[in-house]
């Protein structure tokens, strides 16, 4: 120890040559073993693409003997041969030979109709530029035979377009009577079959017929060319081994892969290429296909990692030495490091606390974006909503039940409805939305049952559906949308669970005691509850995971945004509930929701709601900022005989206030407008007249909360209003009610019950409960059981 000691400092040195060498050596072992990885890799890729194409062909040419096949075999068309050989007529060929060009256009440029003894009897040109092909270098009378069938010779049209030929014989009932023989366009062919499965960076795809001359090339040049015979003579060239060697190799089996060099010319480098080939076999003729890459855009990833790796090697070695230096050193400072340890450990707690703060800050951050997005998006979308539920309902009073157009209008209505729904679903990532106001009493089971034909369509095929409600008849007290949220979210993440194995989503629902209720929750829990179980029996969770499941931005999902749970625990604690979830990796998980049960009926009907009112009584001044939503108003509004004056700037209406040119005994004003606010436009007109307000919204601010509670704003409405809503508010505090008609001319009493089939205000969202059956069974979610489903205005108010 004692002689390592005096040592150590002639050692390092070497000692760190040693690990540099060994790192070297291991890092180009590592690197050969890595690129004959890559190279068989990219072979394999090009094999397939030959193999492609090969089969393309393969498939192209079968399809098109097929289709001549089919001709010559027609006992129409022989009749047309044995009629020409009698009479000379070529009438009833060239029907038949149109028909067939009419119906198979694909690629076809000429065909030709030969005789026994091959001369032509007829041809027809597809393709203009075929007129300039002379007959005779096709050499037809080489099918003047019998034998003479399938494909034939390459052919060139013109300068850039080139095709090949496809003989088929015809046979009479005295033997054989003609041929004929179609022209191909290999241009057409290379667009529609070759070229879309060309290699990227730089490859391409060539096809040779068994002589090596090339039939399909990118480069027209190439074209004709012919391997086999330019090589001739060359023998004694060593730079052409490799491409004699792979040519011999692609001639002898089916398919391979080879990399080989290419001479362009003697004055171009040359060219180093990776090419795997296959055989195509058509009646007795062979063709080769080959997908060919330069060997460097192959590489050239790799290459570049190398350099990479090359460099971290230079950087390693850096360290080393300069972790060597840093150790020679700490000989004589060790006394001195224990000091600056400590100090460093300090410091590092300090640090590690701070990052914990500022990723807090920045999570928090991330929950206020959310929320002001998520408020902004409610609000532009209710003021669009608006007038189209209005102008769709207004409508349909005004046309009436008889009207063709009434179911057009009820289904415009039904999207503005559901499109309001939506909205609301994004409300619960805006700390604003959770205001009790927008409760009502509401029907569990109706709501887990509507949650379950929704999944229906999105469920995997794998996976059931086992259904134990048992909650029918109970109420509590809440948002029908919120909850319906929550069982969405809870029903998808089951089936997505069992999505590959498949397996049984299991929702059920029960009235329980307080005594029932977990332990931990009985001391401040209410008497009665409803408890919901969503239970699947897919994948489960270890421990670790299920602790954090409820965390925001927490996912184990690759696209999953991590925030379905917490929003499911943010309602459920919004409701005065809980949710626990239990879980067993390999076995299943399991949600229970608790909810307390409340007393309160459902909400008021609206049979015989009226709203009475004789014209130029009252006087209204209407603000919002969207003219759409002014206009609608001002008209419903006209039309009920109150007097209305609307304006769609603030700044001017707030100067009508201030001048005291009219006296309104009512203000309408929408809460978000540039300039000023609902609220503050609220409060001036509270100072300067007593004005009673009622403010629009679309998503309900704490400022608004806090002058409903001072008095300054006398009724808050949400966005997107309905016009009965409106009415109803409006009478209340005006405290008149004489005369007038029904918002909904033209209903009867249990038309008005079952309107639409949403309550009889319309609206899913808020309030829904179950029916009154005489049996006390809880009613269907659109329409409850007995007819008196009712949500009620008032639950939208706040």
């Amino acid at each position: 120890m004692n002689w390592l000691r005096r040592n150590t400092k002639k050692l390092i040195i070497p000692f760190i040559g040693v690990i540099i060498f060994l790192m070297i050596y291991l890092m180009n072992v590592t690197y050969s073993a890595y690129m004959d990885v890559v190279m068989k890799e990219r072979q394999e890729n090009l094999l397939l693409i030959s193999r492609a194409v090969s089969q393309n062909l393969q498939n192209f040419f079968d399809e098109q003997i097929r289709k001549v096949d089919i001709l010559t075999r027609t006992p129409g068309f022989q009749q047309g041969f044995e009629t020409y050989y009698e009479t000379g007529d070529d009438t009833g060929m060239k029907g038949y030979i149109f028909s067939y060009i009419q119906s198979h256009q694909q690629g076809l440029a000429s065909i030709y109709v030969l005789d026994r003894e091959g001369e032509p009897v007829f041809h027809y040109d597809q393709y203009p530029f075929v007129g300039l092909l002379d007959g005779a270098d096709l050499d037809l009378h080489q099918y003047g035979s019998a034998e003479k069938s399938g494909i034939g010779q390459m052919v060139v049209f013109s300068d850039g377009q080139y095709g090949v030929t496809l003989a088929n014989n015809v046979y009479g009932g005295n033997g054989y009577v003609g041929t004929v023989v179609c022209v191909l366009d290999m241009g057409e062919i290379y667009r529609q079959y070759i070229e879309m499965l060309s290699p990227e960076n730089g490859g391409y795809i060539t096809v040779k017929d068994e002589n090596g001359t090339v039939i399909v090339h990118p480069e027209e040049r190439m074209v004709r060319f012919n391997y086999k015979r330019d090589l001739e003579g060359f023998e004694d060239y060593a730079r052409y081994d490799s491409l004699r060697s792979m040519l011999e190799e692609q001639y002898s089996v089916e398919e391979g892969s080879s990399v080989y060099v290419e001479y362009s010319n003697n004055i171009m480098p040359p060219v180093q290429l990776m090419a795997s080939y296959s055989r195509m076999n058509l009646d007795g003729v062979s063709w080769y296909v080959s997908a060919v890459m330069p060997y460097h855009a192959a590489m050239q990833t790799e290459t570049a990692g190398m350099r990479h790796l090359v460099l971290l090697a230079v950087m390693i070695c850096t360290l080393i030495l300069a972790g060597g230096v840093i150790i020679y050193h700490q000989q004589k400072e060790r006394q001195k490091l224990k000091l600056e340890t400590k100090y460093l450990r300090d410091m590092n707690r300090t640090l590690e606390e701070l990052r914990r703060s500022q990723e807090q800050i920045r999570h928090y951050q991330k929950l206020t974006t959310i929320g002001m997005l998520a408020g902004g998006i409610v609000h532009e979308f209710n003021n669009l909503l608006t007038p189209i539920i209005g102008y769709s309902e207004f409508l349909m009073e005004q046309l009436g039940k008889e009207s063709e157009y009434y179911g057009d209008m009820e289904e415009i209505y039904k999207a503005g409805i559901r499109g309001k729904e939506i909205v609301e679903q994004i409300l619960p990532f805006s700390r604003k939305e959770m205001e009790t106001g927008f409760f009502a009493p509401v029907c569990i089971d109706a709501v887990a049952d509507e949650a379950l034909r929704a999944m229906e369509l999105l469920k995997p095929s794998n996976v059931q559906v086992e259904k134990k409600l048992g909650a029918a008849g109970v109420n509590v007290y809440g948002s029908a949308t919120q909850i319906y949220q929550v069982l969405l979210n809870l029903y998808s993440n089951g089936c997505q669970a069992m999505e590959k194995n498949g397996g049984v989503l299991t929702v059920a629902s029960r009235e329980i005691g307080r005594d029932q209720i977990p332990e931990a929750y009985r001391e401040a829990a209410d008497i009665r509850y409803v408890e919901i179980t969503v239970s699947d029996t897919g994948c489960g969770m270890k421990k670790e995971m299920l602790k954090q499941i409820f965390d925001p931005f927490f996912t184990t999902k690759r696209k999953g945004t991590g925030l379905g749970l917490p929003v499911v625990k943010n309602i459920m604690v919004n409701h005065g509930g809980f949710v626990l979830a239990d879980s067993k990796e390999g076995k299943g998980s399991r949600f229970c929701l608790y909810f307390p049960a409340t007393q309160l009926p459902e909400s008021g009907t609206e049979e015989g709601w009226e709203e009475k009112r004789e014209e130029g009584r009252i006087s209204v001044l209407l603000v919002d900022d969207d003219e759409q939503i002014v206009k609608y108003l001002k008209r419903r509004l006209m039309l009920r005989g109150y007097q209305t004056d609307a304006y769609t700037d603030a700044q001017k209406a707030m100067e009508t206030l201030y001048r005291g040119d009219k006296n309104w005994n009512l203000m309408i004003v929408d809460d978000t407008m540039p300039k000023y606010k609902g609220t503050a436009l609220a409060r001036k007109a509270k100072q300067r007249s007593g004005l009673k307000v009622i403010l629009l919204t679309g998503l309900v601010g704490q400022d608004a909360i806090l002058m409903k509670e001072q008095g300054i704003v006398d009724e808050i409405l949400l966005k997107p209003v309905r016009f009965k809503e409106l009415l109803e508010t409006m009478e209340r505090m005006t405290k008149k009610k004489d005369g007038g008609d029904n918002d909904r001319e033209g209903l009867h009493e249990e038309e008005q019950a079952d309107y639409y089939g949403y309550g009889s205000d319309g609206s899913f969202s808020d309030g829904l409960c179950c029916g009154g059956d005489g049996d006390g069974r809880g009613g269907d979610l659109s329409q409850g059981s007995g007819g008196n489903d009712r949500t009620g205005g008032a639950g939208k108010r706040i």
